[in-house]
């Protein structure tokens, strides 16, 4: 693993923490779905940490990057979430769309750090790519960006 695959795996974990942070502060609060967002942040960092661990990238480059692992940490960690979660659908209090916005910005990180191929492009489906722009849409919104959202390609 080089240097850049790291550094590309935390870029997709800043963007999924800022959004699972966003969705704190509104009805997902309380929901089961951003806890178990959170756990699986956490525990990516954790084996990110690992991985890091038996590489063999200049030492340099790892400070740096564990520097940033443990910044990451110590923000997934802060995501507030009161202590009785249940999933908002399920009690008729969220009214977003089908899925869970808190698992599906999971799948944000997918974007970053794994970009499709030219082959495996046209099988993203017209779904997806909808999908994911509505979450960054969402996003937008919340932190106020007055851009417009990008398109997914």
């Amino acid at each position: 693993m080089s240097t850049t695959y790291f550094k590309n795996q935390l870029r997709g974990n800043d963007v999924v923490v800022a959004t699972l942070q966003a969705f704190s502060k509104d009805i997902c609060r309380r929901c089961i779905g951003l806890s178990g967002a959170q756990t699986k942040v956490i525990k990516g960092l954790k084996k990110l940490r690992m991985d890091l661990d038996k590489t063999s990238i200049p030492d340099d480059d790892k400070r740096e990057i564990m520097t940033h692992i443990d910044t990451s940490e110590k923000s997934a960690n802060s995501i507030e979430i009161e202590e009785e979660c249940e999933c908002q659908k399920t009690a008729g209090n969220c009214k977003i769309g089908p899925g869970c916005l808190a698992l599906g910005a999971l799948e944000l990180i997918k974007e970053i750090t794994e970009p499709p191929l030219e082959a495996k492009k046209e099988e993203v489906s017209k779904a997806e790519k909808g999908e994911v722009s509505k979450v960054a849409k969402l996003v937008c919104e919340k932190c106020g960006a007055e851009e417009p959202v990008p398109i997914v390609h």
